[in-house]
């Protein structure tokens, strides 16, 4: 089923439910994270192998969505929902909008916040 809300974040997670449940694996109650977190670090090793060899920009994309995909079944496997999920990624969108050169800095290729003192 495809979902077109004009909000991709949302469309993404409510997909990728919609994914699980098709084929019988939407998590429900307590669940061995066991499967879910090998296949997120199986293609996360993929994203990264990619990136590596970095010749083929569509593959990187390709395992980089894979990833998000992964992702977003460990939290639905851990009990969190399509509401709470994209909750916390706009937050976590809003949170790195307000960073600037004056509160972080990049240091060791990741931006962190500047010291106060």
């Amino acid at each position: 089923m495809t979902h077109n809300t004009g909000d991709s974040l949302r469309d993404l997670a409510q997909s990728t439910q919609d994914f699980y449940e098709r084929f019988g694996v939407m998590p429900k109650g307590d669940v061995d994270l066991t499967g879910w977190i090998r296949n997120f670090q199986e293609e996360v090793h993929e994203l990264i192998e990619a990136a590596q060899d970095g010749t083929n920009k569509d593959h990187i994309a390709e395992e980089a969505a894979d990833v998000f995909v992964t992702a977003i079944g460990v939290c639905f496997a851990t009990g969190v929902d399509v509401e709470k999920l994209v909750q916390q990624m706009y937050k976590v969108v809003a949170k790195n909008d307000a960073k600037t050169h004056e509160t972080h800095v990049v240091s060791d290729g990741k931006i962190r916040r500047r010291n106060s003192g």
